[in-house]
């Protein structure tokens, strides 16, 4: 690979987005650098394989771009601010460019004819520190979301061809637990009398004195941020390249973890006691603290799986050694009770005891029962807990003596989930305004408990608060007693009054129905006597005539109830001269009825005849004939037959001379001297295995293509045409 057949492309350094979108000039040069890096990459990419390896080798600008975007580039979780829509494509192309590039550097063999071999792969990739751990450790972070197979396949070939890298990742693992000791130094939560004999006097910066307290916005901030940097790498990692549980097991990850893993919550808990000028800063803390406790716990998580959990399971037989690894690992972490609270919160111990009770070895109950009460009881102690669903031998958490422990009464989070989202209360506090809203009986009684202690409230501000605070009424509390309000509450009216819900009227009663508080309506009256009422058909001796006397106070009562009156006709001889207002006289201009069957005139009202169209031509052809030769066909004039049916003597008389003009076409025709000769088509062929014509075979095809045509296939087709002969 030599240097000479290097391309001249000269890399550009990758750059952050910029954080201020207004200046036009910044983001207009940013996105011209992010357009050369795209071009440059496709002019990469499209190298041959030996002048590619010689550009990865030797072309420092390559190698410089590589380094910067994979440190530089926004992670899934970064917070970032929203580019416009072209910038944001060409990012993304960036994005892709170097995950395909990251991608055939760690290839060593393309096709068939394209490749190095492994040893002298491995060797090129490591001495000219194409990948190193930082590396690796960013890629998955970067691309382990969406491509996590394609990249699990790309670092298990880099760790296969290369072992050294092994190697190196063992040396990582301890610059993590010394970053761990660095902050908790730097927030005195170290034995200073134990560590001051180790550590020279320049490493503590000469303040034996600072406290988590006197930590600057800036310390504390880059601390948490540091923090949760660390966790989502190193869990990536391992969910990427699950091979590599055993080398952090070997290096005694989850003990020196769990000793380290105090500084998390005092962190927490210092941001909660602070007061921050901007209260989305404050959550956006909490939020990152959140995060990486829940990545820590992934990392133990993904080790004691790998390392432990999926041997036994393999092993069904020889488990021994697992099971005892496994006990006493968390055996040497009993005594950490706040990562046991928040280890088990996170993933509970009855997943991994009822998995070892599947195994054939005989385990002591004594000691798994023994660890299992530790983690009940450091989370009775410092976990959160949820309102259990159902009985509380399904659904909630119980206390180490057996008995339901006390439920924690958090107000941000009433909507529970399963025991697993065991932060959910903090990220709804959290959430503040964005907190599930309450309503009903549970907001009034939040109301009433500040009232109590606060009764020169009024209801609609008191609402406002516990809206802004997430439901805490607690906060709301000290919020008005300190005079802390946040910034959006400082100018609202302190006596404001609550909102009325509209009163939504209910839809029975403003029905409106003719049968309304009748003795049927349920609606209105809740006992119908159900004896009056009859399904099905009745019989003919429980049909009563209305008439009949017994009916007489039914009706009586109906006419009152809806006006009905009996109305009885009388015959006069003078309702003809009165006028009738509802006579109907639609018809009376129309003789119905008038003529009968012994009227003289009953031809005159029926239908006059009409002569048929058929007829009728040939009566008029026939007037016309008769004009110009009356003389000569007054003799030979036959009565007009109807034409409606044509005379089948006829029909037989033009078959007839059909098949004697089809005769006179065979005789006439050379070929075939006068006949016509039927032609034979030949499907049966040669006996079997001797082989067949083409002729045969091409008649057989025919045969097989036109056999609807015959036989009973065709009956409809000649029963059709039968028909209309």
């Amino acid at each position: 690979m030599d240097r000479a057949r290097v391309a001249h492309i000269q890399f550009v350094s990758y750059t952050p987005p910029p954080t201020d979108l207004s200046d036009t000039g910044q983001v207009e040069e940013w996105g011209n650098r992010i357009g050369f890096i795209a071009e440059d990459l496709h002019k990469l990419l499209q190298l041959s394989h030996d002048k590619f390896w010689c550009q990865a080798i030797h072309d420092e600008t390559l190698q410089t771009l590589i380094d910067t975007y994979l440190k530089n580039a926004p992670r899934s979780y970064d917070v970032l601010c929203e580019l416009p829509e072209d910038f944001q494509e060409l990012h993304d192309e960036v994005h892709k460019l170097i995950f395909k590039t990251c991608l055939r550097l760690a290839t060593h063999k393309e096709d068939k004819e394209h490749f190095i071999s492994p040893g002298v792969f491995g060797e090129i990739i490591y001495e000219n520190f194409l990948f190193d751990i930082p590396k690796i450790f960013d890629m998955c972070v970067l691309f382990g979301k969406g491509n996590e197979a394609l990249l699990s396949k790309m670092i298990n070939n880099i760790f296969t061809q290369q072992p050294k890298y092994n190697e190196d990742l063992s040396c990582v693992i301890p610059t993590i637990f010394q970053a761990f000791e660095d902050m908790k130094r730097k927030c005195c939560m170290l034995d200073t009398s134990r560590e001051r004999g180790k550590i020279p006097l320049d490493l503590q910066n000469g303040k034996t004195g600072q406290t988590m307290e006197n930590l600057s916005l800036k310390d504390l901030q880059d601390l948490i941020f540091y923090i949760a940097d660390i966790g989502v790498t190193v869990s990536s990692f391992l969910e990427v390249y699950p091979t590599a549980s055993e080398i952090f097991q070997q290096a005694n990850f989850m003990c020196r973890l769990s000793e380290s893993y105090d500084i998390v919550p005092a962190l927490l808990a210092e941001v909660k006691r602070r007061d921050f000028d901007d209260y989305g800063g404050k959550q956006l803390l909490k939020v990152k603290l959140t995060h990486a406790k829940k990545d820590l716990m992934k990392i133990v998580h993904l080790i004691i799986t790998k390392c432990f959990i999926e041997p036994i399971l393999e092993n069904g037989d020889s488990p021994e050694e697992f099971v005892e690894g496994f006990i006493s690992t968390l055996s040497a972490v009993l005594h950490e009770r706040q990562f046991l609270a928040d280890f088990e919160g996170c993933h509970p111990f009855q997943y991994y005891s009822d998995i070892l009770a599947q195994c054939s070895y005989e385990i002591d109950e004594a000691r798994i029962q023994y660890i299992q009460d530790a983690f009940s009881s450091a989370f009775a102690t410092y976990g959160k807990r949820r309102k259990p669903y159902g009985a509380t031998t399904r659904g909630g958490r119980t206390s180490p003596d057996g008995s339901p422990g006390p439920v924690e009464e958090d107000m941000g989070a009433e909507a529970g989930c399963d025991r697993n989202m065991f932060m959910k209360d903090e990220d709804d506090a959290m959430a503040g305004a964005c907190a599930p809203t309450k309503k009903g009986v549970e907001l009034d009684s939040m109301i009433a408990a500040v009232k109590d202690l606060l009764p020169e409230l009024g209801e609609g501000f008191v609402e406002l608060c516990l809206e802004e605070t997430g439901y805490d009424i607690e906060k709301v509390i000290n919020f008005v007693l300190e005079d802390k309000l946040p910034q959006s509450l400082q100018n609202v009216d302190r006596n404001l009054p609550r909102k009325k819900s509209p009163v939504i009227q209910d839809s029975i009663s403003q029905r409106t129905n003719v049968f309304d508080n009748d003795e049927f309506d349920v609606f209105s009256n809740n006992q119908v006597d159900m004896s009056r009422i009859h399904r099905g058909k009745r019989e003919k001796e429980d049909i009563q005539d209305v008439d009949d006397k017994d009916m007489a106070n039914i009706k009586s009562t109906l006419a009152q109830k809806y006006g009905y009156e009996t109305v009885y006709a009388e015959v006069d001889d003078e309702d003809d001269e009165v006028y009738n207002d509802e006579y109907d006289d639609t018809y009376d201009t129309i003789n119905v009825g008038a003529d009968d069957a012994d009227s003289a005139d009953e031809l005159s009202q029926r239908r006059q005849f009409r002569m048929p169209r058929v007829l009728e031509q040939k009566q008029q052809g026939k007037e016309k004939g008769s004009s110009g030769e009356s003389s000569e066909e007054s003799d030979q004039e036959a009565p007009v037959r109807d034409e409606f049916i044509q005379n089948p003597e006829l029909i037989r008389q033009r078959a007839e001379e059909r098949a004697q003009w089809k005769d006179q076409r065979r005789r006439k025709n050379p070929q075939t001297g006068g006949q016509e000769q039927e032609k034979k088509h030949d499907v049966k062929g040669a006996p079997k295995g001797k082989g067949q014509s083409g002729e045969v075979l091409k008649n057989r095809a025919w045969k097989e293509k036109h056999k609807s045509s015959r036989a009973n296939h065709n009956r409809k087709y000649f029963s059709d045409k039968k028909r209309m002969a």
